[in-house]
């Protein structure tokens, strides 16, 4: 199992391992990239990328599309959230916008106000946004 601190077992980093923490004090506006876990407490307004698991705290407000694999909700969220694995809205989350997910938990008590794609495991969000519409070869003509 891995460290909080991100110490390394066996020459990996577990999933667990915390590499950003955000206090509630914080506020960002702008873009945030990360691979790793991490949470968040204070305020984010821009785009969220993680290569791996994101927790909104109970305090967090953000403003933001998020991209990762497991996203976790316990504070205030506006935005779109696409996650490759999960998406878990606690109960103390308040969401707003879209959510694109293959799994999706929603515990008793959360407040979900916008829409929901489910996906397979095995499709990429990017395949979604790059969807065109195809013209059929063969029309009917009168």
């Amino acid at each position: 199992m891995g460290s909080v601190f991100g110490k390394e077992e066996n020459g990996k980093k577990g999933v667990e391992d915390i590499i950003i923490y955000m206090g509630k004090n914080v506020e960002i506006k702008g873009n945030v990239n990360f691979e790793g876990s991490g949470r968040i407490d204070g305020k984010i307004e821009g785009k969220i990328t993680v290569k791996g698991s994101i927790i909104f705290g109970e305090g967090a407000v953000i403003t933001s599309d998020v991209e990762g694999d497991t996203v976790v909700v316990g504070g205030k969220v506006t935005g779109k959230i696409v996650a490759h694995q999960k998406i878990q809205l606690l109960r103390t989350s308040i969401f707003t916008g879209d959510l694109m997910t293959p799994s999706l938990l929603i515990e008793d008590g959360a407040q979900f106000n916008g829409s929901c794609k489910m996906t397979s495991t095995d499709t990429s969000h990017e395949r979604f946004e790059k969807e065109e519409i195809k013209t059929p070869a063969i029309m009917a003509v009168r």
